[in-house]
């Protein structure tokens, strides 16, 4: 099996998982809510989807570092990264539900290409570019949570915006310490 088709049929299994681990919560309910409407704003619907494409990609980019990268750290701060994003998203992946929100089918096709080229590199190469990633994708999910936390009307919604931005904080500290050693390293 190759890399790349490697990368798809992990993904797909990641969704997959993510499917049914919603499926099975709230059944007894399941069919009341499935013909409301949304009750939260368009702007609220937006940061729940938006929301859940980057905790997908965040599991999908550090299960990726997982399995290619040698450094201690990196692999430290991958195995971070895939666990509290999974328990961020199976916490939206309820509050989505409770406000009749459609969740994302599938990863957005240009992490797809991203994955792609990731895993085309290696070694500190590889090291380099998903530090760098992980930098960029945690003060874009900073930026996001922080205005949603600044303008939610639905009390909930500002809830879990508010209460994950130390944590994504703490994810960008970390992944810059990180990004100052990995490029102040010697190339090898």
């Amino acid at each position: 099996m190759t890399g790349n088709h490697r990368v798809k049929v992990l993904a797909a299994l990641l969704l997959a998982a993510v499917s049914m681990t919603g499926c099975s919560r709230g059944r007894s309910v399941e069919a009341a809510r499935e013909n409301r409407p949304p009750v939260v704003s368009p702007a609220e619907q937006n940061f729940m989807m938006k929301s859940t494409e980057a905790d997908l990609t965040e599991i999908d980019m550090a299960r990726l570092a997982l399995q290619k990268s040698n450094n201690k750290d990196v692999r430290d701060y991958a195995n971070m990264i895939q666990r509290d994003h999974s328990s961020a998203l199976e916490d939206l992946t309820d509050l989505m539900k409770d406000k009749s929100v459609s969740q994302p089918g599938t990863t957005p096709p240009d992490v797809s290409k991203d994955l792609n080229m990731m895993n085309g590199l290696s070694g500190p190469e590889f090291d380099r570019e998903f530090i760098n990633r992980m930098v960029a994708d945690q003060q874009k999910a900073i930026e996001m949570s922080h205005d949603q936390a600044q303008i939610a009307q639905d009390s909930d919604v500002k809830k879990y915006a508010e209460d994950l931005l130390p944590e994504l904080q703490m994810h960008l500290e970390k992944a810059q310490r990180l990004q100052s050693k990995l490029f102040s390293a010697p190339a090898h």
